[in-house]
């Protein structure tokens, strides 16, 4: 199983050690262009591997229930907080092709503390966003997974999801993050289970997700 950071964590520094770079950002075409520099590619390693079929087996599920719950650290500084939480819920049902899809329920709270501007001044600010996300999940051959494949999801925010940014931070540096947060892709890879079996809750502590799977 494998997970990559959200690039909402990325951006903020929480995890990738980006801060500065954006915390820095004096303008909106900077804040804009340093959120979309820090925010990682959706999978990393040397190279993706290709999609393989189901390999023979238990059949896969026709439809999954997932939930993925981000892990994301928690910082305080100063008397505010970087950190926050955020879900993705929702039903993913097989295609005609193989592949999976769903429309899923995207709810987020993230608290951003740090440098801001050309002096260096400290600022926070609150992103809280809610609406619908296009997924898609493809099967891979996966050896580590006990049924033998693996679910590769992709997602991005759909119309209806929405933002909104609250805070003392330049009006540039929140257009910025209410873009990222709109348009930034974002992907996951977990354990795919067969037909009868039962749910599946698993978290890692090394990355930014945990997920449940039905």
């Amino acid at each position: 199983m494998s997970f990559r950071y959200s690039p909402l964590v990325a951006v903020l520094g929480l995890a990738l050690g980006h801060r500065a770079a954006v915390g820095q950002a004096s303008s909106p075409v900077a804040a804009a262009a340093a959120v979309r520099a820090a925010a990682p590619p959706l999978f990393a390693g040397s190279g993706r591997p290709e999609p393989t079929p189901p390999q023979a087996g238990a059949a896969l599920k026709l439809s999954y229930r997932l939930r993925l719950t981000s892990v994301w650290p928690q910082e305080s500084a100063g008397g505010c907080r970087n950190g926050g939480e955020e879900t993705i819920e929702g039903d993913l049902d097989r295609r005609p092709d193989g592949t999976y899809a769903g429309m899923l329920a995207r709810h987020t709270i993230l608290l951003f503390c740090g440098a801001h501007g050309a002096a260096g001044a400290a600022c926070s600010l609150t992103l809280t966003g809610a609406g619908p996300v296009a997924m898609t999940g493809m099967v891979l051959g996966d050896q580590h997974a006990p049924s033998g494949r693996a679910l590769r999801v992709t997602w991005l925010p759909a119309p209806g999801q929405d933002a909104w940014v609250t805070g003392a931070c330049a009006e540039g540096f929140k257009r910025a993050m209410r873009e990222m947060y709109l348009t930034t892709p974002h992907a996951a890879e977990f354990p795919a289970t067969t037909l009868g079996a039962g749910p599946v809750r698993a978290a890692l502590d090394s990355y930014a997700w945990k997920v449940e799977l039905n």
